[in-house]
């Protein structure tokens, strides 16, 4: 009985003993607060299969969109080449050790992976938590977009109807004094630059104030004239007709920066080119 205790209590403790009696085995048996507990059964995989990737318009035929990227977003095409919308993961250690009697302290060790949710505060020019967050991509990307489209538009104009490349034009104000298409306007230069300033700046400051992300992209009301979102079933069509033309309207203006820096003509005089 002794040797029986002896094995029970080694057990518990764990220590190991080499000898035990078939008494020990015994006492185990009818007792059984010693037994093993069966492993369980590993949980069914309850995940739904993702969608054969044959059925998705991707940004390059053949291309492998990331997993973030999952096509829900509207004009997602699964082009990030650099992962900028990869979601941030951040590596919890543990407190490092701080004995002084010890020759050497060791550096805690990594206990957990912590993702941070992207949250919508009212602050006044970051309302994000997450700034590489997916939803404030797509933020500045529309963003982007639309003031793309207008320069886009406007370099266009302005060198139809004035003769004045878009880089030149700031030239001609600094001579000639502030104008628009020609026409002299009755501020100064630095007058406008401070309208600017101020309108743009409480502009930006009323947005950031909303905290709905569907309203911060597509605010509607005076946005809106001509009531083209009032229709729920065009809606999606619509974002996704802006989505394009913002994108291409980028690689546009980016064309156009390129071009003024190699030939130093604006995009109607480099068209013209051709005709000589």
């Amino acid at each position: 009985m002794a040797i029986t205790t002896a094995a029970a209590s080694s057990h518990l403790f764990g220590t190991r003993v080499l000898t035990q009696k078939p008494t020990s085995a015994k006492f185990q048996a009818r007792f059984g607060f010693l037994k093993k507990k069966a492993p369980k059964p590993p949980k069914k995989s309850t995940a739904k299969p993702k969608p054969p990737l044959s059925d998705r318009l991707v940004w390059f035929p053949g291309a492998n969109p990331p997993e973030w990227l999952d096509g829900t977003m509207i004009g997602d095409r699964g082009f990030d080449p650099f992962g900028f919308g990869k979601p941030a993961e951040y590596l919890q250690f543990d407190l490092d050790s701080l004995d002084q009697n010890l020759a050497k302290n060791e550096a805690g060790e990594v206990i957990g992976v912590r993702t941070e949710t992207t949250e919508i505060k009212p602050t006044p020019f970051q309302p994000y938590t997450e700034v590489f967050g997916l939803q404030r991509f797509r933020e500045c990307e529309l963003i982007h977009g639309r003031w793309a489209m207008l320069g886009t538009l406007g370099a266009i104009a302005v060198e139809a109807l004035t003769g004045v490349t878009w880089q030149d034009a700031g030239k001609v104000e600094l001579v000639e004094g502030s104008s628009y298409l020609g026409q002299p306007l009755p501020f100064s230069l630095t007058t406008l630059i401070w309208i600017e300033v101020l309108v743009i700046g409480y502009i930006e400051f009323q947005r950031n104030a909303e905290l709905d992300p569907e309203k911060r992209l597509y605010p509607g009301g005076y946005f809106d004239p001509l009531g083209l979102a009032s229709d729920p079933e065009k809606v999606d069509n619509l974002k996704l007709a802006e989505i394009k033309h913002s994108r291409l309207a980028m690689v546009a203006f980016l064309i156009f920066g390129i071009q003024a820096a190699v030939t130093g003509k604006g995009p109607i005089g480099f068209v013209a080119t051709f005709n000589q």
